[in-house]
């Protein structure tokens, strides 16, 4: 993993070009396809429209082997991750705690509204407080649309193959993924924390859990309409308005 072409954006805000070269990542989305096409992956949907994650590759897949990627890829990427987090706020290493990572798949028409990972919109801490850093790896930029946006610093970041973000998610920068106009788009997302779980007092954690679980099932009922419009041949704009799917 290349950790040496950094460039840090804002205070909270840095990007790693080639933090993997571009054949490792177009041979990392061939692997990707492979166990789609097998089953061995599924791509579940996700809070943002018409986007889906899964869980990677496991070290030694036979598809990762058939693709020509080094047998660790998929977990060597995961552990080069804390360092380029820690780099946000010059943290140590040492101290980054894993809270998600998977990969994402955009498709035509997917979008994410502006939001803060790890606080509502008015910046109240909740549920996903522990989801303090962000690190999205694109794998690809053959697709139109899909910017990363900080709309209150005016800033913009377009994607390129094997670039690495890493940013503060919280209130301060609220970002957005901007619409999928054509092609698809595939990431590894990943979240982090700088603190173990257990540093949290426990009656919080439960607090927490009770509320994820009620975010869960709010999800569960917009994905299902969503689908439901999907199959009918609608997709919806990011003000909530219907379109045929050909149209896009």
């Amino acid at each position: 993993m290349n950790l040496n072409n950094k460039k840090r954006i804002t205070k909270d805000i840095v990007v790693y070009e080639n933090f993997i070269s571009d054949e490792e990542c177009k041979k990392m989305i061939q692997a990707l396809d492979a166990q789609a096409e097998s089953g061995k992956l599924s791509w579940m949907p996700i809070s943002f429209y018409e986007s889906y994650s899964s869980v990677l590759p496991q070290d030694n897949d036979q598809e990762v082997l058939d693709a020509g990627l080094s047998p660790t890829i998929f977990s060597d990427i995961e552990k080069a991750m804390p360092e380029a987090i820690a780099s946000v706020h010059d943290l140590e290493p040492k101290t980054i705690c894993k809270i998600g990572y998977h990969t994402q798949k955009w498709e035509p028409g997917a979008y994410a509204r502006i939001h803060s990972d790890n606080t509502d919109a008015e910046g109240k801490s909740g549920a996903f407080t522990r989801s303090r850093y962000a690190g999205f790896l694109y794998l690809n930029d053959d697709f139109k649309g899909g910017l990363l946006k900080f709309p209150g610093q005016k800033i913009e970041i377009q994607p390129k193959v094997g670039m690495l973000a890493v940013f503060d998610g919280g209130f301060n920068n609220m970002h957005e993924v901007t619409l999928i106009e054509s092609g698809v788009r595939y990431t590894i997302g990943s979240f982090w924390d700088d603190r173990e779980e257990s540093d949290y007092p426990q009656e919080l954690r439960d607090e927490w859990a009770e509320e994820m679980k009620k975010t869960r099932a709010q999800q569960e009922i917009e994905r299902a309409e969503w689908q439901e419009l999907l199959k009918q041949g609608w997709k919806l704009d990011a003000e909530g308005n219907k379109y045929k799917v050909e149209e896009l």
